[in-house]
């Protein structure tokens, strides 16, 4: 993946966390506002629901639609600007990203996104290896006091309050072993942390560590996960409860001496889930208030999925619009190559990718004073297409030559006022005009005449492509001259027009190589999008 694919996901993976859970906080203080409510199973496989869709859309956002909604929050581009681009380009093949305050060097971001992602990992496997060791060292000394099914329950004497955790292969439940003195504490416990592994949230809290590893600048992250915790805790509440597994009073009650021990109790593994975990006291209240309360109402089967369509609906809208958040401007040789053979297969003209058409390709594309210029041209081009197309046509050209006025004058129809003399949109200079027939004094430039001078552009063209029977060849004779070109051949005894342009012999620097990424450029328009 490149450098923007993954700030992209990194983004779009934090982006969506932060407004699932606003939409969550959101959608249950209106419910509450309109006496409508969830009942705790309902709303926590709610939770878990988004979580996988928010996995789901992060992972699928490659093959959403390419429409952009949202301006991307960066782009990483090939050079700072046009001016100094081959001197950038050559130094630095990674380019630099253009963030909205300020730019960095895309070595340097990406350096630093090793390192914070290494550190994230590392301190994530440690705090897992330390859990896990904490787990391993009380796993071994309990005793085993009965198995239901894949579920061990165990007991302790190194532990104050019972919970629960999952390894691959099993299921545990922890009791102290002063619980045992009371068999209806017992019963209440392990029906407690049974109903944690039946909802699978000793499974789902690996999934939640790992996100909060990964997003670990984010506070909703944080916010959400406290929040599943006690949905957790307020589900397994209410199953006991509604399956009368146990009765509320003492259910209340063994909360509540659950929680006084708990106060002694040091920091909970993160790979556990517990009864006693969540025992603050305005928490508590809430729980034993909520299992005391014989008014309960169940959600309704129709709440719950307009619930869940709302959520969908704006998750994959969010999804959709936040599509490329960081964006690459560049193209790689790969994906030139392709371009090119795409083209190749509905042209006899050749079209050649290498080392000096990539860079030119970035020039244009890969910089925004470049991609500037060449919306510009196309959109000037559009007024003469219809001109220079019929010209094309009548002379039975191939359409890859309506890319020579880009590079020559980016479709402009420029008067005399450069160094060289030459005007219009095919710059040409005036020995080359009268040769080909087109008045040029003081008083009539026809070089400025749309029809003729394409007229002779393209007569002057083919015949250079007659001369040399090559259409690279042909194009370089019209930038430098066709004496100038077979001059060239005659020294270097080459008719590769790219060997002879890496050997000097070219007039504008990268004509040619420029000709050929215009020529792509106009076959993939989607490049400047």
């Amino acid at each position: 993946m490149s450098l923007a694919q993954v700030l992209s996901f990194y983004l779009n993976l934090n982006l969506l966390l932060a407004i699932s859970f606003v939409s969550l906080l959101g959608l249950s203080r209106l419910l509450a506002h309109l006496n409508v409510s969830l009942d705790s199973r309902s709303e926590l496989r709610l939770h878990y629901n988004m979580l996988l869709l928010i996995i789901g859309f992060t992972c699928l956002q490659p093959l959403l639609p390419k429409n952009q909604f949202l301006p991307p929050a960066a782009k990483v581009w090939s050079a700072p600007s046009t001016k100094g681009f081959q001197r950038f380009y050559e130094s630095s093949d990674r380019g630099y990203v253009a963030l909205p305050a300020k730019t960095i060097s895309a070595s340097r971001l990406s350096d630093l996104w090793i390192d914070l992602t290494f550190l994230a990992f590392i301190g994530g496997c440690l705090f897992l290896l330390r859990d896990f060791w904490m787990l391993f060292r009380i796993r071994r000394g309990t005793f085993l006091i009965r198995k239901i099914g894949k579920v061990s329950i165990r007991a302790s004497d190194k532990v104050i309050s019972p919970f629960s955790f999952w390894l691959p292969g099993e299921a545990y439940v922890i009791l102290p072993t002063q619980f045992l003195e009371n068999p209806e504490n017992v019963q209440i416990a392990v029906a407690h942390e049974l109903q944690h592994h039946r909802q699978g949230d000793t499974r789902w809290v690996y999934m939640m560590m790992g996100v909060k590893w990964m997003c670990f600048l984010n506070p909703a992250v944080y916010f959400w996960n406290r929040w599943i915790m006690e949905i957790q805790e307020f589900a397994c509440d209410e199953a006991l409860v509604d399956q009368r597994k146990v009765s509320s009073q003492a259910y209340a009650r063994c909360l509540v001496e659950v929680a006084q021990t708990a106060l002694n109790q040091k920091r909970p593994s993160v790979c556990a889930t517990g009864m006693s975990f969540l025992t603050e006291h305005h928490i508590l209240k809430r729980r034993i208030e909520k299992m005391l309360n014989s008014k309960r109402v169940k959600t309704k089967t129709s709440t719950t999925w307009v619930v869940s369509a709302v959520l969908v609906s704006l998750m994959s809208a969010t999804a959709l619009a936040s599509k490329s958040l960081v964006q690459d401007r560049r193209v790689t040789m790969e994906q030139a190559q392709i371009m090119a053979d795409k083209v190749q297969r509905s042209t006899g003209f050749p079209i050649v990718v290498n080392s000096l058409v990539l860079s030119q390709l970035n020039r244009y594309v890969g910089t925004p004073e470049g991609r500037t210029f060449i919306r510009n041209s196309i959109q000037r081009m559009e007024n003469h297409k219809g001109e220079v197309g019929s010209q094309i046509l009548k002379h039975n050209l191939p359409e890859e030559l309506m890319a020579v006025p880009i590079v020559e004058s980016g479709y402009a129809n420029l008067p005399q006022k450069n160094s060289v003399q030459a005007a219009g949109l095919w710059q040409i200079i005036p020995s080359t005009a009268k040769h080909y027939g087109l008045k040029v004094d003081t008083k009539t430039d026809e070089r400025l005449d749309v029809t003729l001078s394409t007229d002779a552009a393209l007569r002057y063209l083919l015949s250079n492509q007659l001369r040399f029977q090559d259409w690279p060849l042909a194009v370089l004779a019209y930038n430098m001259g066709e004496h100038n070109v077979q001059t060239a051949i005659d020294e270097t005894g080459s008719r590769d027009a790219w060997t002879l342009v890496k050997k000097g012999y070219e007039g504008d620097k990268d004509y040619l190589a420029r000709v050929m990424a215009a020529i792509l450029i106009l076959r993939n328009p989607e490049l400047v999008d």
